[in-house]
This record gives structure tokens, sequence and C-alpha cells, in this order.
């Protein structure tokens, strides 16, 4: 059987990208399976990151580049598992405002410690100017 090699100059890299998302995607996922989120860890963070300010699902669409009906399910998903709940903003009732609920609170050291963790085994190896360079 011939050897093949996942990487040469002739392919794009964000083919090489992709392969590198969704190992890391998974690795994260497993570690966190017991939270029962699936992958939606940025979003949490993403929210978190607001300091209590106004989190819209517009907003999180625009960071994470996210359509606007992927977010809708993400959002449901994870207000069913109770780790978010909706709101109107009072400025503008047109617009959802997401925060995150005590249970969310509680669960989100682990996922910092999580990410923290794959994100220092990612770069090991690396000094500290690589490290820098690669980030």
């Amino acid at each position: 059987m011939p050897q093949t090699q996942i990487w040469n100059e002739n392919m794009p890299l964000s083919r090489f990208m992709s392969l590198i998302t969704k190992a890391y995607y998974g690795a994260l996922t497993k570690r966190l399976e017991h939270l029962d989120i699936e992958h939606y860890y940025s979003i949490l963070i993403t929210i978190e990151d607001q300091k209590g300010g106004l989190c819209s699902q517009q907003f999180l669409c625009n960071l994470l580049h996210v359509d606007k009906a992927s977010m809708v399910k993400k959002i449901d998903y994870l207000a069913k598992r109770g780790l978010v709940k909706r709101g109107k903003n009072p400025k503008d009732r047109r617009e959802h405002i997401i925060n995150l609920t005590e249970k969310a609170i509680r669960i989100l050291p682990e996922i910092h410690q999580a990410v923290n963790e794959l994100n220092s085994s990612a770069v090991m190896g690396l000094n500290s100017k690589q490290q820098e360079a690669f980030f």
C-alpha cells in the first residue's frame, strides 16, 4: 500500500487547517463530553467575554462567523440544556439578548481549563516567539 501524506504543496492550506480544526474540536469535545454541550464552547466563552454587557444573537453571528439560522439552532440547543437564556433588549425589543445561566457560569472554569491544556499541548515544543507567531 502506498504511503499517503496529509500535506503537500499542491493542497490548499484551508484543507490542512480544516483537518487541524476537526482534530482540535474532537479532542476538546472528548474531554468535555460529560457536559453535554456538543462543541458550542465558543458561544459560551464569547457571551462570558461580554462581562454582563448586551450580547445579541446578531453579535454572536458576526463575531463567530455563523449564519442566523445556525445560531438560532445553537442557542436553542444551549437553552434546552439550561446554559443560556434569551431576553429582549429593553432599548430595541426586536433584538434578542443572550445571557449565561448560573449553570453555565459554574462549568466555564472547566471549559477554560480544558481549552488552556489543549492549547498548551498544541504548541508544546515551540519556544515563546514561535508560539506568539502561531497565535
